[in-house]
């Protein structure tokens, strides 16, 4: 990726997907003092401080609306722990399993598949009493014929193989058994029930590969990333086995939909997980005046991907102030206005442009709401932003990306393309 110079280069810098390492020395900005009113109030660095002390809990839930930038910010933690000597895997669940069905059972198969490729990448020597156990949960699995490919004949047989031969062939397992989870449904049914009748088991079979590579690692333990976790089905996958995915004997952050955290059984998460929450970036204060510090914020992160001057006067701040500090929707308005421009011949995107593109996502946010979300919409918008009493309503609202959160008071407002839409409906005036 590259600092756009012209029209045709926007798509390529401003594409949806998070900044990776190679990216961020040139792109990344540091954001959290405008999103949480203070630069000691770091979401991201109390996650980086527990994972350099062993002595405090272990699992982490980072909150945060979709496209607000947490996959950046959680590889920016990746890339300052690993100037430090610790050794983080990234697991995206998306790519992984069926975003649409995943459960608790599938994270501790990516789990350990992980664990094994971190030990394959760094040569580090798993004992052979360890690959039993994983490879007698193998044969558990390959019993009912779930996951049988000529590269897991083997499984099962592992007391009579040497024991690189046993770690080979246990790599090569998860590789199939994470395809089955993926895309046979009747075989996911059965490898979820036998993972469930011994989770605990397999949990202790986890943590001695934590406890392997951590003595390898000078005693740095090794840090799992679960990504796009708040794309899924992800309170099934929570609700009830919050024990089992908080009791690893290193760091594990998942990401979690910021909703899901007014739901009245979200204590239960609480109880157990270290919780972070990255909100969005303020572009209003709570009493509807532009919040400069952090206008500036986001057009130091459009003005690093992109010549300012590509852009007409004016149209960088409407962008930002009708997207309501939502990078995912800047992004998204930014890409259309390009297109839009490309194929009117011009140089530079316009209001008139501009104005096309917002109206798209406009459209997108507005047809997931039912008449009945006017009212509720109206009296954040006319005030009720903080003590709202509709708690359901307020998490199907910022599902939807109708209603946004911003920094440490937790405040709300509607987004203001969503505003747009109510005027337009005759809602507000």
């Amino acid at each position: 990726m590259k600092k756009a110079t012209n029209i045709l280069e926007i798509p390529n810098s401003f594409r949806a997907d998070p900044l990776d390492k190679s990216q961020l020395r040139n792109f990344y900005q540091d954001t959290i003092e405008v999103r949480t009113g203070t630069k000691v109030n770091s979401p991201i660095d109390d996650i980086y401080d527990s994972c350099t002390d062993p002595k405090t809990r272990n699992a982490h839930l980072l909150l945060g609306h979709r496209g607000c930038g947490k996959s950046t910010e959680l590889n920016h933690l990746d890339d300052r722990l690993s100037k430090i000597g610790y050794h983080v895997k990234t697991i995206r669940c998306m790519d992984a399993l069926d975003g649409a069905n995943m459960a608790f059972s599938d994270l501790m198969v990516l789990m350990t598949d992980a664990l094994l490729n971190l030990a394959k990448e760094n040569g580090v020597s798993i004992s052979h009493n360890d690959l039993l156990t994983l490879d007698r949960f193998g044969a558990e699995i390959k019993k009912e014929d779930v996951v049988l490919t000529e590269t897991e004949t083997e499984i099962g047989s592992g007391a009579s193989l040497e024991t690189p031969r046993l770690f080979q062939n246990l790599i090569k397992f998860f590789i199939s058994l994470k395809a089955t989870l993926k895309l046979n449904q009747s075989s996911r049914t059965t490898i979820r029930k036998k993972i469930l009748l011994r989770n605990t088991e397999w949990l202790d079979a986890v943590n001695n590969l934590g406890v392997a590579l951590t003595e390898a690692f000078d005693d740095h333990q090794p840090i799992l990333i679960f990504e796009d976790l708040d794309k899924g089905n992800t309170w099934d996958i929570f609700s009830g086995h919050c024990e089992i995915l908080t009791g690893t004997s290193f760091p594990v952050i998942y990401t979690f939909p910021i909703a899901f955290s007014y739901r009245p059984d979200f204590a239960e998460m609480k109880a157990f997980f270290h919780i972070s929450r990255l909100p969005m970036i303020e572009v209003r204060k709570i009493d509807g005046t532009p919040n400069l510090p952090g206008i500036a914020a986001i057009r130091a992160i459009i003005e690093c991907r992109a010549d300012d001057a590509l852009f007409d006067e004016g149209v960088i701040d409407h962008l930002i102030m009708k997207t309501g500090g939502s990078l995912r929707d800047l992004f998204s308005a930014i890409n259309d206005a390009a297109r839009y421009t490309r194929r009117l011949k011009r140089n530079t995107i316009s209001l008139d442009v501009v104005a096309i593109a917002l109206e798209r996502i406009k459209s997108d946010l507005s047809a997931q709401l039912e008449g009945k979300d006017h009212v509720f919409l109206k009296t954040i918008y006319e005030g009720q932003h903080q003590f709202i009493e509709d708690r359901d309503r307020l998490l199907n609202m910022m599902k939807a990306g109708a209603v946004l959160e911003y920094n440490g008071k937790r405040w709300h407002d509607v987004h203001p393309l969503i505003v747009d839409y109510l005027r337009e409906v005759g809602v507000i005036a």
